[in-house]
């Protein structure tokens, strides 16, 4: 059976972020994001501690090749770089027009940084949301 993602996630997640910030502020996105980053992610980071940047290269291709994205990944020897060319969740709520969060792409960057904690590694990220771009890297220290 194969996998899919039902990208209208993407336009509930968005409005739940406004939600959130609207009603007890941009901090209790952050802590929401910081237990989402522990919890949900601790698959991602058991692998991670036991295969190293090999398992965030699979995890991205696995997750931007469902989602049918425009990516690219690089590994080099102590990184993995990815670099979204299209952002599959802002593409599908523009399309569909679905309100994007203001700063929706702040979940990579809280959740990237989680991971890279609780895993000894570094994690930066840069984005455009105008443009729907981005690069995420994890490096080792």
């Amino acid at each position: 059976m194969a996998e899919k993602i039902h990208k209208d996630f993407h336009g509930a997640l968005s409005v739940g972020f406004e939600y959130l910030v609207k009603r007890f502020g941009k901090k209790s996105l952050e802590e929401f994001l910081e237990v989402c980053g522990r919890t949900m992610y601790r698959g991602l980071i058991n692998k991670i501690k036991k295969e190293g940047l090999i398992a965030i290269e699979k995890y991205w291709d696995k997750i931007f090749s469902l989602e049918q994205a425009k990516f690219k990944i690089e590994r080099k020897e102590r990184e993995v770089v990815l670099k979204v060319i299209e952002c599959p969740a802002i593409s599908h709520m523009r399309k569909v027009g679905y309100p994007v969060y203001k700063d929706f792409c702040i979940q990579c960057r809280v959740i990237n940084r989680v991971i890279a904690r609780e895993t000894g590694l570094v994690s930066e990220v840069s984005y455009q949301q105008k443009t729907g771009r981005c690069i995420q890297i994890f490096r080792r220290r």
